[in-house]
């Protein structure tokens, strides 16, 4: 994963645990505090690492870790450089949805060798969507992940919705059902 995702990571423990667990996590796992350069790539195994140390320290459960990181990133990015690609997009929750895959292929001009998951809207209805997501990053859980961004991404946009994962599809892959409440 790019610096950028671990550099969100560090932001969000830094706002919720403090910056003392912030330089534990970091002590543990033998990395420095500030050691994440937003454009670099970094194995998945740090990020992964990172996330069961936060585990460890804020006695979160990775699912909900992983989901609170899925609506944090959708912050993140609206703070960061890109957030003028996101309002781009879209005007609503479903359209940036349906969007996520244009907005990857835009950020690939940017991030090299950047391997962004796909979606895939599989039902539609006048308030519910059902979406595939499909990633090559095995076992990292980031289909919990993705169902907080899905709510962040509502979030954005000042409106409720409703996130379920409906179906795992193996290794990475899960099925969503989106409602606009």
């Amino acid at each position: 994963m790019y610096g950028m995702v671990n550099q969100a990571v560090k932001e969000m423990v830094h706002e919720v645990l403090g910056e003392d667990s912030w330089i534990q996590i970091c002590n543990t796992l033998k990395i420095k505090v500030d050691d994440f350069e937003l454009f670099q790539q970094f194995d998945d195994e740090v990020t992964l690492n990172l996330v069961k140390e936060i585990c460890q320290v804020s006695k979160m459960e990775p699912e909900t870790l992983l989901e609170s990181f899925g609506q944090y990133w959708v912050k993140y990015a609206q703070k960061s450089d890109y957030s003028i690609i996101l309002s781009t997009f879209a005007t609503s929750p479903f359209d940036l949805i349906y969007s996520l895959n244009n907005l990857h292929d835009r950020l690939e001009l940017t991030f090299s060798n950047l391997n962004a998951p796909s979606f895939e809207i599989v039902h539609e209805e006048e308030n519910q969507i059902t979406v595939n997501y499909y990633s090559d990053r095995k076992n990292m859980g980031l289909e919990f992940f993705v169902k907080g961004l899905f709510m962040g991404i509502f979030q954005m946009f000042n409106q409720q919705g409703q996130v379920d994962i409906i179906e795992t599809l193996g290794n990475a892959n899960a099925t969503f059902k989106i409602k606009r409440v």
